[in-house]
């Protein structure tokens, strides 16, 4: 399902030590949607719910919804390091899928923006 690199593994680790929050859930969730596609975002939790499917990697567990699992599919977790700092990124196998301009649904694309 939803892949975390090693290195994104180990901080998202740190991250849980300095918040006392060891055994807490990385949570991926829709953010919203827009010409180039949906957009995703990352919470720590301790609970799941029933609709989430869960998957652990590395020693990290990654929660879902299950409605987003097809967007999510094959997707990967990493922990990116620029000059500007380090941050974490959500990287889609199938981008394109959904969201795309010319399918009528955004405006500033070309297209008429009513849905």
């Amino acid at each position: 399902m939803v892949k975390i690199t090693q290195l994104a593994a180990q901080k998202i680790k740190e991250v849980l030590k300095e918040q006392n929050k060891e055994n807490a859930l990385l949570r991926l969730y829709l953010v919203g949607t827009g010409c180039s596609g949906p957009s995703f975002g990352m919470a720590l939790e301790e609970l799941k719910t029933e609709d989430d499917i869960i998957d652990e990697e590395y020693g990290v567990s990654v929660v879902i919804d299950i409605k987003l699992s097809n967007y999510l599919e094959g997707a990967t977790v990493d922990y990116v390091e620029t000059n500007l700092g380090g941050g974490f990124e959500i990287r889609r196998a199938n981008p394109d899928s959904g969201g795309a301009c010319g399918d009528g649904c955004c405006g500033g694309c070309g297209s008429s923006g009513s849905c």
